[in-house]
């Protein structure tokens, strides 16, 4: 996961959040894995900051323009995201759909 730029760990983690929120309702597994993602980024305090200031398209287009390689790593993420909580919501299948 070191392999990833700054922004673009922002980026994804912009991504997985709007994921957690998709079907409106943030189960705690969720949350458990958003902060294994944390850690295995090294994401800090002010680095939540920053990353609320990605807004989604901006989110969206860092991760088209990964290479393929970074790309592959990240679908299992946002898949694991969606999985989280026992159901893969439609809406979030939408998100991880629209970041290919």
């Amino acid at each position: 996961m070191n392999n990833f730029t700054k922004i673009e760990k922002y980026a994804v983690i912009n991504i997985l959040s709007c994921i957690m929120k998709a079907d409106g309702i943030i189960d705690p597994k969720e949350e458990e894995f958003m902060n294994h993602i944390y850690n295995s980024f090294a994401i800090t305090i002010s680095d939540l900051e920053n990353i609320s200031s990605i807004d989604i398209i901006q989110a969206y287009n860092i991760i088209r323009s990964m290479t393929s390689e970074k790309k592959r790593q990240v679908l299992p993420l946002l898949v694991g995201m969606a999985q989280a909580d026992g159901f893969i919501h439609p809406k979030e299948k939408d998100i991880i759909n629209s970041v290919r």
